[in-house]
């Protein structure tokens, strides 16, 4: 799942060559409740610097998950010099979507719980809406905004 977040955030910024896209950061995220009520989560204006920080670590620990090493900080890698990718399990994958899921709670400072945010938010976005909120975190503007012909 990792590999994928990464390469979706890679597509985001370089797909669409034959258009002009313009991006921002993630301001809100929609949350429906069991009853089917939508409810608007606004961002903060100013997302504080230990957001920033704790996206630094979600990084490492992405990274301590998905990637061979022993637990010091020293990575497995291969012969042209590439971390060496851990076997990816159910486990693996799931820890580092909380990982994320928890990042995305924080990156709303607290106004909904994980359970309301994996309760709440359309699965068909999941994915993308937590990329999003990790590179607007790190000052990347990936939600796409408007799009004009070239």
């Amino acid at each position: 799942m990792t590999e994928e977040l990464l390469k979706e955030a890679e597509n985001l910024v370089t797909e669409n060559v034959d258009s002009e896209v313009e991006y921002e950061f993630l301001k809100e995220i929609v949350l429906v409740n069991s009853a089917g009520a939508e409810r608007t989560v606004t961002a903060p204006k100013v997302v504080p610097g230990r957001v920033y920080r704790k996206a630094i670590s979600l990084q490492y620990k992405t990274r301590k998950i998905m990637y061979k090493n022993d637990g010091k900080g020293n990575y497995e890698r291969d012969e042209e010099g590439y971390l060496v990718p851990s076997e990816s399990t159910e486990e693996s994958e799931l820890q580092v979507l909380d990982l994320y899921e928890e990042f995305m709670v924080e990156y709303f400072n607290n106004q909904f719980t994980v359970d309301e945010l994996r309760e709440g938010l359309d699965a068909r976005h999941y994915q993308e809406t937590l990329t999003h909120a990790y590179n607007s975190a790190l000052g990347n503007p990936t939600v796409e905004v408007k799009v004009t012909q070239k």
